[in-house]
């Protein structure tokens, strides 16, 4: 029974590095025309002959790893070869994580600057605007005034004529 287990667990082990592998090559891929040669996990796993293993009894049996003595020295370096694969492709990715949210910071203190930036300028030219608006209504207050003064001055009105001008 405790041979199963750690077949079971060696063959649950292998699968779950296999299906690490393939999710990681398929996303750090980018579509080319050219197929790149096999990376060394891939040439290692394509060395390895799998051994059969019967059907899992209990699907909820825990994994129990095997000591290193109880593996083949050719399971010993594929498996630390493996491991250096996944270890060196997770250190890629965090680098690439690292860069890729230094450029979002980056782009996203851009784009606040420029939002920053347009409102002001929306701002100032509201305000303008208003001043600008102000200006006009003055005006033309100014002007009926004057008009009304002309008028009334034309109509007799001294205390509404407008000095003579020197």
């Amino acid at each position: 029974m405790m041979i199963r287990t750690r077949t079971r667990a060696a063959w649950a082990t292998a699968a779950a590095l296999a299906f690490a592998l393939a999710a990681g090559a398929a996303q750090s891929q980018k579509p080319s025309a050219q197929t790149r040669p096999a990376d060394q996990a891939d040439q290692l796993l394509s060395q390895a002959v799998p051994t059969q293993v019967p059907p899992a009894v209990n699907d909820g049996e825990a994994y129990h790893r095997a000591d290193d003595s109880e593996q083949t020295p050719e399971e010993l370096r594929v498996t630390r070869a493996l491991n250096d694969e996944i270890a060196s492709r997770n250190q890629l990715a965090e680098n690439q994580e690292r860069a890729d949210r230094a450029e979002f910071d980056a782009r996203r203190a851009e784009y606040e600057e420029t939002v920053t930036a347009a409102t002001r300028a929306q701002l100032a030219y509201e305000e303008d605007v208003r001043r600008s608006e102000a200006a006009q209504r003055q005006w033309e207050a100014d002007r009926a005034r004057w008009e009304a003064d002309v008028r009334a001055c034309q109509a007799g009105d001294r205390m509404r004529c407008a000095p003579p001008r020197s």
